[in-house]
């Protein structure tokens, strides 16, 4: 494609979400201190665009009642029907287009699918910090605000494969450190004052 040379300031248009990718892709590269930069940024770049798949505005986040409506529905059962779990949360309330950018970051190919799988990349939805998103597992999938420790490090486990900006090292760390902690039950406080996770927010 020809592209008209720039002869002064006037032509230059900068889209108007350039800076804010920019800094949270900066963010990441030095929080993450890739050896294969190049690597990096083509992983991360081509994640971002499996999230949005188009227009910013046409992705609507689900709500977290929405979530827990259908979490509801499913908790009980093992693998559903892909068309039966798109049904559920149609009818919560979920844009299609919501679900449209949940299954492309997710690349789900079976007919079946366990269903908590896609509940938490809809809910990495609802929020852009991490102990948002964290706290987004507990209030969809927890009971009076706590997770059995070994479940929530499975739902973490998921998330984290999912995102390519998440330090597996931590991931490792923080398993270790919950298990050591000794707690069936985890809530939302008590991995707010784990020594690690503190850490790992105030880099972010």
């Amino acid at each position: 494609m020809d592209l008209e040379p720039i002869y002064c300031a006037e032509q230059i248009v900068v889209p108007p979400d350039l800076a804010d990718i920019l800094k949270a892709y900066t963010k990441e590269v030095v929080r993450r201190q890739p050896e294969d930069l190049l690597e990096f940024s083509a992983i991360y770049f081509a994640n971002l665009a499996n999230v949005s798949g188009g227009p910013a505005d046409s992705v609507v986040p689900p709500a977290l009642q929405e979530l827990r409506q259908v979490a509801d529905l499913v908790k009980s059962v093992g693998l559903v029907q892909l068309e039966e779990f798109v049904s559920l949360c149609t009818n919560a309330g979920v844009a299609s287009s919501t679900l449209d950018a949940m299954f492309r970051l997710g690349d789900f190919t079976e007919d079946m699918v366990d269903p908590k799988e896609p509940l938490v990349l809809l809910l990495t939805m609802t929020d852009s910090t991490f102990l948002g998103v964290v706290n987004a597992l507990f209030e969809v999938f927890g009971e009076q605000g706590a997770l059995e420790t070994s479940e929530f490090i499975n739902l973490f486990q998921f998330m984290a494969s999912k995102d390519s900006s998440m330090d597996p090292a931590f991931v490792e760390s923080l398993q270790g450190a919950l298990q050591e902690a000794g707690l069936e039950k985890l809530s939302m406080n008590d991995f707010d004052e784990l020594p690690l996770v503190q850490e790992f927010a105030r880099r972010m």
